[in-house]
């Protein structure tokens, strides 16, 4: 029986994302004299009658922090209910969030985030302030104002080349950039493509199915730098909600772009190895979509299938999955494992568990620890690298007897 306590599918899926941008500028470079400053991004992510879920970014704009403490009011009432990546406080309006003992440190120019859900009475209205270690987040560092851009509430693409500063752990610096002729959408790539390989393509949807194409950026933008294509719904800290459509629009453009002439990835991509994926609804959104011929390998993120008559998405599954859960902290765990019972005998299979809870580590340097995992899971079923694979295969697999929790079926190298 599938378990009731993960929010309905209707809530996740058709609520309109609400934004607060409590900043000047978007992912700019952070200047070189590091002072005090930070910047906050409040999105509501799914509403439903008498309760929310909200997602928070903060960006530290000054000198590094070891540990933080976040703060702001409500002015309708509103009450958190849960939250994950931190620990919190409530006294009346008055709000406290502190870091969780993963993600305590932001560098100057990083970020972290946290979700939660709550309940509401009436309305909604998002904070319009937030302090972050007693410091106004206003956007500016000091008295001078943070890089100037298109506003990220806007909803359009902040920016059609990528990044002057490529990140990532692996070979290829990688940022993210815009397309006229993918809207909607945020491409994140190597800034040099890989002359001596092909790049697979990994399409991904958002948490809360929201429309920001940046939600997720360190994660993203690691897996690109080991040679990937990936492709995220919504258009650079857009606001909105997504559906499954656009990850098979991202999958329709990049098989488009690797045979039009003139394009920049014209014999680039590996078309015949595509990994569509998604985090929380957009997990829900993945499955969808996972009975698409070119798909290669289908990966659900603290997601899982929220009323038994969609057990029919399961069922049709041909081709291997992998579930990446935050442990039984998690919120989408019961359901992820009702999921995981449920698959087609012989179906190649791997559950990770780690416990952090339902927001993962994708806001974390090199999208933490689900960057570095997921990175192994592309090597094996994308490029073919069974050294990779090694970490999830057998009773010695690399990620066994670890801090994973982790279960198998039906997997060989």
């Amino acid at each position: 029986m599938r378990l009731s306590h993960y929010r309905p599918r209707t809530a996740i899926v058709s609520a309109v994302g609400l934004v607060v941008v409590a900043t000047a500028g978007v992912l700019g470079t952070a200047p070189a004299r590091a002072a005090t400053g930070c910047r906050v991004v409040y999105t509501v992510t799914s509403s439903w009658t008498g309760g929310f879920g909200a997602n928070v970014t903060v960006n530290n704009l000054g000198d590094p922090v070891t540990s933080w403490r976040l703060a702001w009011s409500f002015t309708a009432g509103q009450t958190i209910t849960q939250l994950w990546n931190g620990s919190y406080t409530q006294s009346g309006a008055q709000v406290t969030v502190t870091n969780a003992s993963h993600n305590g440190s932001i560098p100057t120019g990083g970020s972290t985030a946290f979700g939660f859900n709550g309940t509401w009475n009436g309305s909604n209205p998002v904070p319009t302030s937030f302090a972050l270690n007693g410091t106004a987040c206003t956007g500016s560092i000091g008295s001078s104002p943070a890089s100037s851009g298109p506003g990220p509430s806007s909803g359009q693409p902040s920016s059609s080349s990528l990044p002057t500063a490529g990140g990532g752990s692996g070979p290829y610096p990688a940022g993210y950039e815009t397309s006229s002729t993918l809207p909607n959408h945020t491409i994140y790539r190597p800034e040099s493509l890989p002359s001596a390989e092909l790049m697979p393509i990994f399409v991904w949807g958002n948490g809360g199915c929201s429309a920001n194409g940046t939600t997720s950026l360190p994660f993203l933008r690691e897996i690109a730098s080991h040679g990937f294509l990936a492709i995220a719904s919504g258009s650079p800290n857009g606001s909105g909600s997504t559906t499954s459509a656009l990850l098979t629009q991202s999958m329709d453009w990049a098989v488009a772009e690797n045979t039009r002439q003139g394009s920049k990835y014209f014999g680039k991509l590996d078309t015949t190895k595509i990994a569509v994926a998604g985090w929380s609804c957009g997990g829900l959104e993945a499955y969808e979509v996972s009975n698409d011929p070119r798909i290669t390998t289908t990966g659900i993120f603290s997601s899982g299938l929220l009323n038994d008559a969609n057990d029919y998405q399961l069922k049709r599954l041909t081709k291997p999955i992998v579930y990446i859960i935050g442990g039984s902290s998690d919120i989408a765990y019961p359901n992820a494992m009702d999921d995981w019972g449920k698959l087609p005998a012989g179906l190649p299979a791997f559950m990770g568990n780690l416990d952090v809870g339902h927001g993962g580590t994708y806001t974390q340097t090199n999208g933490g620890e689900f960057g570095r995992v997921t990175v192994l899971y592309l090597k094996w079923r994308l490029k073919g690298d069974t050294t990779a694979g090694a970490n999830f295969v057998g009773s010695n697999c690399g990620l066994c007897n670890t801090q994973w929790k982790v279960q198998q079926k039906n997997l060989t190298l």
